[in-house]
């Protein structure tokens, strides 16, 4: 007997695809290829036995039996979602799912995150640290930490943390060098990480310092990385002050300049434009911005 329904995976590219008019665009909201959503909709139409789509080289365009389709699809692929967070609610209301930069992790969340559980117990925090930008529209998340600069698409963003650049060293780096025209210390490896690879030269730029000749680079997969050995007194490093802020206070390290220029970029946290957040969203929220108030 045949089914009388067709896959749903197909329905949820369908729905989006109908929404937008756009391969593409309904490709970006479901994170996957223009091509995979291409194949779906063609599943559906071989399925249904009916066009749904007029393709033509600028797009596609719902075909009347399609606007039907969709008009009756949409409602109810909405109320299967309500039901399902409905389900899943007891479960997961305590749990706050967060996307983050792993520099912000490891250096400034982490070693605050006692603190957020010391106060609330019966909450969860899942922390995925990675610098690639997952779309919150079609994400689980509930949160997003980004360093960019706005518009985010889809996302309502809040300044979180404001960041300057700065050289810093080791008080025993400092001790044991001689300081160049730039307080930089002579003979003194650079240490960098390959996502902020252009730190140095910005802060060059906007100071108008001049580049030494054949800088003697060390280069690290992870700003943490970068720290640990700046640390050590293995070289000298440009530091970025939203997150090395506790070590410049402890003096565990020290500026070598007092020209600090602003980041190319900035932290923003990110919430789904339109979306609700639940309980122990907001409370590690406001728990989140009271921290960063803190700092400045």
């Amino acid at each position: 007997m045949l089914r009388d329904l067709p896959n749903l995976d197909w329905l949820r590219v369908f729905a989006a695809t109908a929404e937008t008019e756009s391969f593409a665009l309904a490709a970006a909201r479901l994170g996957v290829t223009p091509g995979a959503v291409s194949q779906r909709i063609k599943a559906l139409e071989t399925f249904l036995g009916i066009g749904l789509f007029q393709r033509y080289p600028q797009g596609v365009k719902l075909t009347d039996a399609g606007r039907r389709y969709a008009q009756r699809v949409s409602p109810s692929l909405q109320q299967l979602s309500a039901a399902t967070r409905e389900l899943t609610a007891s479960s997961s209301a305590r749990t706050v799912r967060v996307t983050v930069l792993p520099a912000f992790a490891q250096l400034w969340l982490g070693p605050r995150l006692d603190h957020f559980h010391a106060q609330h117990t019966n909450t969860s925090v899942e922390i995925w640290a990675d610098a690639a930008v997952i779309d919150l529209r079609v994400s689980n998340f509930d949160l997003a930490i980004r360093y960019g600069r706005p518009p985010f698409p889809g996302c309502e963003h809040h300044p979180l943390l404001f960041d300057e650049l700065v050289p810093v060293a080791a008080p025993s780096l400092i001790a044991a060098s001689t300081p160049d025209a730039r307080g930089l210390p002579t003979g003194a490896p650079l240490m960098m990480d390959t996502y902020w690879e252009h730190d140095f030269g910005d802060w060059l730029g906007q100071t108008g310092r001049a580049r030494a000749a054949d800088p003697i680079i060390q280069t690290f997969s992870l700003y943490s990385m970068v720290v640990d050995a700046t640390l050590q007194g293995r070289g000298f490093m440009i530091g970025h002050t939203a997150l090395l802020d506790d070590h410049l206070r402890r003096g565990d390290l020290r500026v070598l300049s007092e020209e600090r220029v602003p980041a190319r970029n900035q932290f923003h946290l990110l919430t789904k434009a339109g979306a609700t957040l639940s309980e122990a969203a907001e409370t590690f929220v406001a728990w989140l911005t009271a921290q960063a108030e803190s700092q400045t």
